[in-house]
């Protein structure tokens, strides 16, 4: 059985701009987007990467982590519109439609070696992080995702 509610808010989540694809390179925001938080940060291991804060304008904020090569490892999202999660997870997309597609609920878990997602949410109050367990530079802790 399928969940409505689900589908329907991956079907809407184009609705609002992202600006990074898990896995890929970050892309630049809107020229009129406002300006985002970027942070230079290395691990407990000493392995450099850059936390990027920004908000779209629905409100919803996405918080971006790519490594020292310039790729995407990590995504959170949090407010009161899911942003465009296609453009968000890149080719990990069909992971959560395949997830959606077996009946899961507006609350969504994915564990696989090469993608963790969780996501949960209701009209004006969505959040989630996604990262890619094998891109995760040395002592990163994926708690550390908003």
């Amino acid at each position: 059985m399928r969940s409505p509610r689900l589908l329907a808010a991956v079907a809407l989540a184009a609705a609002a701009t992202a600006f990074a694809a898990l896995g890929g390179a970050p892309t630049p925001p809107p020229p009129k987007a406002p300006p985002a938080t970027v942070q230079q940060a290395t691990t407990a291991s000493g392995a450099a990467f850059t936390h990027v804060e920004r908000q779209l304008d629905t409100g919803t904020v996405v918080h971006e982590f790519v490594d020292a090569s310039g790729v995407v490892f990590a995504v959170s999202w949090s407010g009161p519109f899911l942003p465009d999660l296609r453009e968000l997870l890149g080719a990990s997309f069909p992971a959560l439609q395949d997830s959606a597609a077996r009946g899961h609920t507006s609350a969504l878990s994915i564990s696989r070696p090469d993608l963790v997602l969780v996501s949960a949410g209701h009209m004006r109050a969505f959040q989630g992080r996604a990262w890619l367990p094998t891109r995760l530079p040395a002592g990163f802790d994926p708690r550390l995702i908003p």
